[in-house]
Formats: structure tokens, C-alpha cells, sequence
């Protein structure tokens, strides 16, 4: 019987907690979270604030269980791994208590990083937001109730969303995004700029290679970008996030670049102690080498993986695609793997497939323009990578990863056999037109 101590209650806390109850189902599992509620989702929040759903339609919680013991409004304030014990700190009444495992799972998840722009820290909740809880999200609708214009720094997934959902709610919305387009990481510059078409023509406003050099006023009034200043009421920072770390650093567990690192079995380089989720660094399917995911989908899977080893079982995560899909206003946007620059960057010599179509038979109502670009190695011909912007983009995402993983080449996917019905899909998919592009500018490199 294990005694498992998993530390954060996110979607790898959650899925460990799951996976080591049915792996061992007499262990017993000790959760420690700060927050004084068990579960939220995270990727939910933007649609709060554009008012789609309610910020308790977001909260969760696990099925009582005997052998489930959870600690909230509790801290970790350190591990010992020679004692196999965690000192554990009550937020309420201050006591400190020490917790004994023989597996732990830590989950201790992220923050948003605060970029160095000058008056930014001092005016955070006086204009200034960070996107990363409840309450930081209710601080956000509560603001911009009594807002006129707003200024997202940031024009990743997150950034985006929370710029639609202000637009939606009757802000003037400007993003400043210091790359040169919008999802810089995912999109390729040419697939970005249907996404960006589609913001301007909402009338948000997008600044490229462009960052917030000072916020003015307290409570804020403006940003100063550049040589000029935006009136603003209120800014949003959605320039990523940062690993939680000092716990893992303090117990003498390895870190990398990114995050904490671990093998396979989502075990870190001590015996006994596992990670997952945002606070770890991963490695690329594609190529093998540290990469971050900092998505719910992957710390769900790597906290699978973590649960049932800490728990006696076997179990292996092999690494990640970066595979997401985000809804941008009326707009899906979706990819997975290697976008060109990276692609390049991991030294292969690429070819793009790109088709535009319609989603249904353009006689069929409700027919929607749909983009698809698929990346691959130009020596094999195999699918490093894909993008797809417009409606059905997440169903002919999968594709491409399970195309990836299963090193499928972009022959094998020209021929893939798609469900073809007129209510639902175009006879000949956009996904198979922009293989066959991509076939035929390989045989013409041969």
C-alpha cells in the first residue's frame, strides 16, 4: 500500500490522484493545495470575462473518497527527501506540520511572468492584470465594467481571448506583441495573418515588434509604446509563465532550462519524487530535445503517467507535440509540432503543403472558409508539423499529431480517408488537398 503526498490540485494533480487510486486502490494520497477550493480550469477564464460562462461553472472537485485526504488552504513550504517528508504550513491558523510519503507528485504548477516594464508591479490591481486564478479573473470583469479601453501585452492564445472577450464587452482593445505576429510560437507568419485579419476586422488593434516600455498613471492611465502613448484604463499581461521551482531547487531536484526535469516515468532525479504539468521541462516527440508544454492536455497525461508509478505501476510519457486548438472570436485556430522556424531551427530542411477551402460543400449554408499547411521534413517527406485556421481546425489538428507521432508521411496523409458528408465536410478535405501540394513539391525536389 502507497503512501502517496501530491502537492497542487491542477489537471496533473487531479489525473495523478486518479491514476494512483486505480493502479493501487488501497493507497493512500494526501493532497496539498493553497487554494481554499479543489479544482477550476484555467483555459476557461477568458470566456468569463467575455461573460459566456460563470466563474463557478469553473470550479470542480474530486469524488470523496476515505483514502483521499485534502489539505486545502495548505502550503508546502519544503521536501525532505532523506526523511521522506513534506513540512506543510495551514494558511489559516499558521501551524506547521510535517506530512510522510513514500511517492510524491509534484504539481506546484506556474505564474505569469511580469515582463521588466517600468511601473508595472506597482500598479498591479490598480489597471495593471495578471490572468492566473478566479479571483484574478473576477478582478478583471469587476475592472472593466467601469473601462473604456484596454491594452493586452501578449498576442499568444491566452492574450488573444482575453482581447476578444474585452472587444466583446465594448472596450477599445489594442495588443502589443514584441514578435512579429500573432501566436508567434504556433503560426507561421503567413497562416497568423488570417487570424489577424479576422481581430481587425473586430476592430482590435494589433502592434507587431512592439513592447510596452512604461505604464503612466497609478491608477493606470496610459502605456507608452515606443515614441507614442495609448490611453488606456486598463492593461492585461499575458506574456507567458514561469515554472514554480524553489521547492524542487530546495530538495536538491534537477532542473533545466524551463523547468524541473524528469524521465519517462515523470520521475525526477530523486528516487521516489515525481513532476508534472506546468512546473516541469519535457522533450520533443519530433526531435527529442527539452522542450515546454505548458498546456492542461499534457500535465492531464504526464499526471496519468506520474500516478500510476508513484503508485507500484508502469506507465511512460514520451513527450510532447505542442498540439492546441483556441477559439479566437468566431475563429479556431489550431497546430501541432513544428511550425517552419522551428522546423529550421531543428535542422531540417523543410516543404509546406497549403490549401484553402471550404469546411462544407460551398452549395451546403453555413460553408466556411478553411486554411491548412502541413510542415515536413523534405528529405522523408514525414509530417513535422501543422496548422489549421478556421471552423473544424481541432478535429484536422488530431490528424496531424497522430500523423506525427506515427511518423506518417504526407503521402500516407494525401490518402488519408476523411468522412465526407455535406452537412459536415467537403468531398475532397482541405487536409488531403494540402498533402497533395505538399507530394508534389517533393517529387518536384527530386
Amino acid at each position: 500500500m502507497a503512501n502517496i503526498v501530491i502537492i497542487g490540485l491542477g489537471s496533473g494533480g487531479f489525473s495523478a490522484t486518479l491514476a494512483a487510486r486505480r493502479t493501487d486502490p488501497e493507497s493512500t494520497i494526501t493532497i496539498i493545495e493553497r487554494r481554499s477550493y479543489e479544482m477550476f480550469s484555467p483555459c476557461g477564464m477568458p470566456f468569463t470575462i467575455e461573460g459566456i460562462v460563470s466563474l463557478d461553472d469553473l470550479k470542480f472537485s474530486l469524488p470523496e473518497d476515505k483514502q483521499i485526504t485534502k489539505l486545502l488552504e495548505h502550503e508546502a513550504q519544503a521536501i525532505n527527501p532523506i526523511e521522506k517528508k513534506v513540512v506543510v504550513k495551514n494558511l489559516k491558523t499558521n501551524e506547521i506540520v510535517s506530512v510522510p510519503y513514500d511517492s510524491f507528485i509534484l504539481a506546484s504548477g506556474a505564474e505569469p511572468f511580469i515582463p521588466p516594464i517600468k511601473g508595472v508591479k506597482e500598479n498591479i490591481g490598480r489597471g495593471v492584470f495578471l490572468l492566473h486564478n478566479l479571483e484574478s479573473a473576477r478582478k478583471i470583469i469587476e475592472h472593466a465594467k467601469n473601462a473604456k479601453n484596454a491594452v493586452v501585452v501578449g498576442a499568444g492564445p491566452i492574450g488573444l481571448e482575453i482581447a476578444v472577450a474585452l472587444r466583446k464587452n465594448g472596450l477599445d482593445v489594442v495588443v502589443v506583441e514584441m514578435l512579429s505576429h500573432a501566436f508567434p510560437r504556433a503560426l507561421d507568419k503567413d497562416m497568423a495573418k488570417v487570424v489577424e485579419q479576422s481581430l481587425e476586422e473586430s476592430r482590435i488593434k494589433l502592434l507587431f515588434n512592439k513592447t510596452v516600455s512604461s505604464i503612466n498613471g497609478s491608477p493606470v492611465e496610459s502605456v507608452s509604446v515606443g515614441d507614442d502613448a495609448i490611453k488606456t484604463d486598463m492593461v492585461v499581461l499575458a506574456s507567458g509563465v514561469k515554472a514554480n521551482l524553489d521547492l524542487a531547487k530546495n530538495a536538491g531536484i534537477e532542473t533545466g532550462r524551463w523547468g524541473i526535469k524528469t524521465n519517462a516515468r515523470m520521475e525526477t532525479n530523486v528516487r521516489g519524487i515525481y513532476a508534472v504539468g506546468d512546473c516541469i521541462e519535457t522533450v520533443s516527440l519530433i526531435d527529442h530535445r527539452p522542450t515546454v508544454m505548458q498546456l492542461s492536455s499534457a500535465a492531464y497525461r504526464q499526471g496519468m503517467v506520474a500516478g500510476t508509478n508513484a503508485a507500484g505501476g508502469y506507465d511512460t510519457y514520451e513527450g510532447a507535440l505542442l498540439t492546441f486548438a483556441s477559439l479566437i472570436g468566431k475563429l479556431e485556430v489550431a497546430a501541432t509540432g513544428f511550425n517552419e522556424f522551428f522546423a529550421q531551427s531543428a535542422g531540417f530542411k523543410v516543404i509546406s503543403g497549403k490549401a484553402r477551402g471550404k469546411n462544407k460543400p460551398e452549395y451546403y449554408p453555413g460553408a466556411k472558409d478553411i486554411t491548412v499547411k502541413l510542415i515536413a521534413d523534405a528529405k522523408t517527406g514525414k509530417v513535422l508539423g501543422g496548422q489549421v485556421v478556421g471552423e473544424g481546425a481541432g478535429a484536422r489538428i488530431n490528424v496531424i499529431s497522430l500523423a506525427i507521432k506515427c511518423g506518417i508521411d504526407v503521402y500516407l496523409l494525401s490518402q488519408t480517408e476523411m468522412a465526407y458528408c455535406p452537412m459536415l465536410a467537403e468531398n475532397y478535405d482541405v487536409l488531403n488537398k494540402a498533402a497533395d501540394f505538399a507530394v508534389r513539391k517533393l517529387e518536384k525536389g527530386r
